[in-house]
């Protein structure tokens, strides 16, 4: 079985490494770089291009994750099963947008340096902020991708409409995997999430990073969810 996947804001191959190991011969998980585009909507039609063009089981995470949702909505009959990790595909909070605004006028004024240590922790659940290696994994996959992709990435974010509403029409089967522990998803937007007729919510014991930090729950989830006939 393949399985295409979208990451999140900075990260690149190495977010799926230790799920794939999870899965082993059960499915092969294809990383799909983001396209760089200066909008969702535009990232969404380089991706119609990059996507095979017929239906495929798509998969993604955080930001990664709601540009699956966008192109699920606008292109149905490409999408066998859709699964979405840490991101609720709704719109942007005014809060969140504004803090983007300034991490954007903290680079463009300062350089970027990396990510910080404190930002890459609080990315993760508490049992797993002291996980080192999961920590440096942040901060690697973050430093190659560097301040062009981060920039660019940020800004592209900053018009972020909600899916979510849109995907309660769709034919094929959706499936939201949350972290229980996640300081970047709303309760609001998980409990609109549990509200939405024919959607799967599951919760794991995590952070926002739940393909590091809970791989074999999640390869589960992935054999379970995709298998079904």
């Amino acid at each position: 079985m393949e399985i295409y996947c979208l990451p999140g804001t900075m990260c690149d191959h190495r977010l799926w490494d230790f799920t794939q190991k999870a899965l082993g011969r059960f499915a092969t998980l294809h990383h799909i770089v983001l396209p760089m585009e200066n909008t969702l909507e535009s990232m969404v039609d380089a991706l119609a291009k990059i996507l095979p063009d017929k239906p495929i089981d798509l998969l993604g995470f955080s930001m990664g994750g709601y540009l699956a949702s966008r192109f699920s909505v606008k292109y149905p009959e490409r999408i066998n099963r859709l699964m979405v990790l840490s991101n609720t595909a709704t719109g942007l909070l005014d809060s969140e947008r504004k803090q983007r605004e300034v991490a954007l006028n903290w680079v463009s004024t300062q350089g970027y340096r990396g990510i910080p240590r404190k930002k890459a922790m609080a990315m993760l659940g508490a049992h797993n902020q002291s996980n080192e290696v999961l920590v440096r994994l942040i901060q690697d996959m973050d430093k190659a991708l560097g301040e062009l992709v981060l920039v660019q990435q940020l800004k592209s974010s900053l018009d972020r409409p909600d899916v979510l509403s849109h995907l309660n029409k769709v034919r094929f089967p959706v499936c939201f995997a949350l972290g229980q522990e996640d300081g970047l998803v709303s309760k609001e937007a998980i409990d609109q999430i549990k509200s939405t007729a024919g959607i799967e919510v599951r919760m794991a014991a995590c952070g926002h990073m739940l393909p590091l930090e809970q791989p074999e729950w999640l390869a589960n989830l992935v054999t379970e969810f995709y298998s079904v006939d």
